[in-house]
């Protein structure tokens, strides 16, 4: 057995297709010389995913990225990735190289990542290939945030329900959103969702999912997670939000939420589950808001 895992290894190391594995917080932990190539990354380098898309975005290298807004595309991709056992998409590089890219993603959370080089494909098929995947990608994504939309969000919540292996789900409302409105305007609005929208995706673990599922209401599902894990990562979140202001022009400006949550068992459904968590969130702000509530 170790004989063998010794020459899958050499395998991997020595492939010309970049190859890597991260763990569960999305961290790098192998990486053969070719996928170190491709992202500019040194020998003994293990950074987060997001940390080599922003090095790479600044450095203009890696993955190709289009968007104006790095910010937005990062929560965006985040909210994508890793979300399947196993996903297969194209992507552009700045070297005029383009990528066949699948994600394979064990129990555990941990992600096996290969990329083939597909540059020889007929460009015009890979233009249309591309225009059906911006299209799939908009019709699951929230276009304000750049998060999961509450199509995408739901489907992971009756994915919870129907695998019977439990977990929890939590419904935010954003506290007094129609105030915040009326006094910084909706561009201020929303740099208060886009802003609350990155914070969490920077949170939630590669088995988690969290999407805007209306106006200033999210929807957070974590399978198989204890309740009392559950509730520690919200009340960080709920600290959190009190480190800084999402606008830069209102320094001393902050926000609260409110947030509901509840177990989901084996048996559940998709309707009852959600009605428990949606019942708490209002409990929450019916008693005074800026806090959080177990169904």
């Amino acid at each position: 057995m170790e004989e063998t895992r010794t020459v899958i290894f050499d395998l991997m190391r020595g492939s010309q297709a970049p190859i890597s594995v991260f763990d569960d917080q999305d961290r790098l932990r192998f990486a053969n010389d070719a996928f170190r190539a491709t992202f500019d990354l040194a020998a003994d380098a293990h950074p987060t995913w997001a940390e080599i898309m922003r090095s790479n975005w600044l450095g203009t290298r890696g993955t190709a990225i289009t968007s104006a807004d790095f910010e937005k595309w990062l929560t965006s991709a985040q909210s994508r990735r890793g979300k399947e056992s196993f996903r297969g998409f194209e992507a552009d590089m700045q070297d005029g190289k383009w990528f066949w890219m699948t994600e394979t993603v064990g129990p555990n959370g941990w992600m096996l990542c290969i990329a083939v080089d597909i540059s020889t494909l007929a460009c015009a098929d890979r233009d249309l290939r591309y225009d059906r995947d911006l299209a799939l990608r908009a019709s699951r994504t929230d276009e304000l945030t750049g998060i999961a939309n509450r199509r995408q969000v739901m489907e992971k919540l009756d994915e919870l329900i129907s695998g019977n292996a439990g977990g929890c789900i939590a419904v935010f409302d954003l506290d007094h959103f129609k105030s915040i409105n009326d006094t910084l305007g909706h561009a201020g609005g929303d740099a208060v969702l886009i802003d609350f929208s990155r914070r969490v995706s920077g949170a939630v673990r590669r088995t988690d999912s969290f999407g805007r599922i209306g106006g200033e209401e999210f929807l957070f599902v974590m399978p198989q997670t204890p309740i009392e894990k559950a509730l520690a990562l919200l009340e960080c979140l709920r600290q959190d939000l009190r480190a800084r202001s999402p606008v830069p022009e209102r320094p001393d400006f902050r926000y609260t939420f409110s947030v509901g949550i509840t177990e989901v068992t084996p048996g559940d459904s998709t309707h009852a589950a959600l009605s428990r968590a949606d019942s708490a969130c209002y409990q929450a702000k019916k008693t005074g808001r800026d806090r959080i509530v177990k169904a």
